[in-house]
């Protein structure tokens, strides 16, 4: 037997028994996606666009080990932690068993055991497997789901505002075009992307941003994105980006408009959802990130309900501060 076809059988064999992490590429979707499709969740945790596009650099990796997979995160500013491991469905599969090696894996790592964006099934799985365990809602992290209905039409008094400023983005620009986004327009959103930036006090996460944006726009067949945008006087003034997360959900990744077009924003957001979104009922918009303005933005549409999402631990973190770094703090 070759050298080669040896060590890739010697590599399989550690990896049925330990944990070995890897990227997730473009070649990973198909294995990624056997184990979160058929869970048929509505968290934006589990779209592998959003794995591969915010995971780069390390900050995200997998293991597959016992028809279990794992996600690892290591963020900047965050100790390492896990995401609620996920077992192949209907796969005979020791959970107990999974959450411990997992938990072995993060004190060997040298930091507390924690599992952070567990949804509420998988919360409820890890309680029963382990009811020695903590659970702490964190909503910093909570989904934002909206009937497509109400932001298609934008009826009713709550969102009177939002209609108020969609009219007076028609008044004042009545010969806008909106344009489904394509290869040929990924210049003209990153150019859009740089003036929003140049606007921002300039940060590694913005940094990191604008390379997961490019991704996306460069990966959006191969991911299953789709995009819209709309053109002011010639100009992209707005895009956005998302992908049908379940039969009757969307999920928006990205969303960028220029600010000094008064309008944009709301503009953008209901003309994705009429064209992009006709045949589903949800449209979820994802977390705030404990962000006061993306908070107060989110909530303003009148959200239908949110996708909850839990920290579990093996002691009592309700009164610990900064658990996801300086955003938790701000949220508080």
């Amino acid at each position: 037997m070759p050298y080669t076809q040896c060590l890739e059988r010697e590599v399989e064999a550690d990896c049925k028994n330990e944990f070995c992490f890897r990227p997730f590429t473009l070649e990973t979707k198909e294995l990624i996606e056997s184990y979160t499709k058929p869970w048929q969740m509505d968290c934006s945790d589990l779209s592998f666009a959003n794995l591969f596009i915010w995971g780069t650099e390390g900050k995200m990796e997998f293991a597959e080990k016992n028809n279990v997979l794992y996600v690892k995160l290591d963020f900047e500013g965050v100790p390492v932690y896990f995401w609620a491991p996920i077992p192949k469905k209907g796969a005979d599969v020791d959970y107990r068993k999974a959450i411990m090696d997992a938990a072995d894996y993060m004190k060997q790592a040298g930091v507390e055991p924690t599992f952070r964006s567990v949804w509420t099934p998988f919360r409820d799985m890890m309680l029963k497997a382990c009811p020695e365990m903590f659970a702490m809602p964190t909503d910093i992290a909570w989904d934002y789901v909206y009937e497509r209905e109400s932001l298609a039409t934008l009826k009713g008094k709550k969102l009177h505002g939002k209609r108020n400023h969609i009219n007076k983005f028609l008044a004042n620009h009545p010969d806008y075009e909106y344009r489904k986004l394509d290869a040929t327009l990924i210049d003209d959103c990153m150019a859009l992307y740089d003036k929003w930036i140049s606007e921002r006090e300039e940060t590694k996460e913005l940094e990191d941003e604008r390379k997961s944006v490019s991704l996306a726009l460069h990966n959006m067949e191969r991911l299953g994105l789709t995009g819209g945008s709309i053109f002011v006087d010639g100009k992209m003034g707005a895009f956005t980006v998302g992908e049908r997360l379940r039969d009757d959900v969307q999920l928006v990744h990205i969303e960028k408009a220029d600010t000094d077009i008064d309008g944009l924003y709301p503009m953008i957001n209901q003309q994705y959802v009429l064209h992009e979104c006709q045949d589903v009922t949800y449209v979820n918009r994802e977390e705030d990130m404990g962000h006061a303005g993306m908070r107060k933005a989110k909530r303003s549409y009148n959200p239908a309900y949110m996708v909850e999402k839990y920290l579990l631990s093996f002691r009592d973190l309700s009164e610990e501060k900064g658990l996801w770094g300086a955003e938790s703090e701000d949220a508080e």
